[in-house]
């Protein structure tokens, strides 16, 4: 055999028992939980979102096994601090859970907003001034991560017995609606369902109390459970997809365009 060829063979084989040996990405099992806008049902029963798509075009990209399941928020973060499942969805980084979770953000430029009546809007424009109105109460969902400027006025309510704590979202708008709280904290992709199913559309307003602060939302890899390299081709392929303008595009299919164009936005608009 000539030693060119000799040399080509010798090299197709090495790189076919590289490729042999290559771990596969996954399967890992990734919970999801209904959240407004990033994971609900529509018209026809069928679970979509802003959160299904990501992870869909992460695992074309990624050529990763990334499989649905569905699991209340409380026992996603309890399974993931004791290393008990792979990956979540629209995850809030903190200093606790970033010593069992790498967080790989999609959503950027986001916030939590307050929700109010109409009525209660035209007097009530500050937290000072809500805190001011001893009777008015809030509400918020048990577990949840708002932003340094409002978690601390949220606790200076919790320590005048202002605050009603919920299990999810959901229950959150009912109470709401009812009346039962003054006011609620939430993001744009999450209120307008919450809204809608509880014919508040019209009804209230919202306020930016809190413009200082971010809400990232991103994947939520679990350290025990995901590959570092797996860990990197999502990271690499969350930034392709926002250079390339498809985050941008994911979150027009639910918000619009404007909006869609900042929560995809690298901070400084880039």
């Amino acid at each position: 055999m000539k030693p060119v060829l000799t040399c080509l063979v010798a090299t197709l084989f090495a790189s076919a028992g590289l490729q042999a040996h290559e771990s596969p990405c996954g399967p890992y099992q990734v919970a999801f939980y209904e959240t407004g806008l990033l994971y609900f049902k529509n018209a026809a029963g069928d679970y979509v979102g802003i959160d299904r798509d990501v992870v869909e075009e992460v695992s074309r990209r990624t050529g990763c096994s990334l499989v649905r399941v569905m699991e209340s928020r409380v026992r996603i973060w309890t399974a993931l601090a004791g290393g008990a499942l792979d990956m979540t969805v629209s995850g809030i980084e903190t200093p606790e859970r970033q010593r069992f979770a790498h967080f790989v953000p999609y959503v950027l430029n986001n916030r939590n907003y307050l929700i109010v009546r109409n009525e209660l809007a035209a007097t009530t424009k500050t937290m000072d001034e809500f805190r001011a109105r001893k009777p008015l109460r809030l509400g918020v969902v048990k577990g949840f991560v708002h932003g340094a400027t409002l978690d601390a006025w949220i606790e200076a309510l919790r320590r005048e017995g202002r605050i009603d704590e919920v299990a999810d979202l959901e229950v959150l708008a009912r109470v709401f609606a009812v009346g039962r709280v003054d006011a609620f904290l939430s993001q744009p992709v999450v209120w307008a369902p919450l809204l809608k199913r509880n014919q508040l559309d019209g009804k209230v307003q919202i306020l930016d109390f809190a413009p200082q602060d971010n809400a990232v939302l991103g994947l939520v890899l679990s350290r025990q459970r995901v590959a570092a390299v797996d860990v990197d081709k999502m990271r690499n392929a969350i930034e392709m997809m926002r250079t390339d303008g498809t985050l941008e595009t994911i979150f027009a299919r639910y918000v619009d365009r404007p909006t869609a164009r900042a929560l995809a936005a690298r901070p400084g608009g880039k």
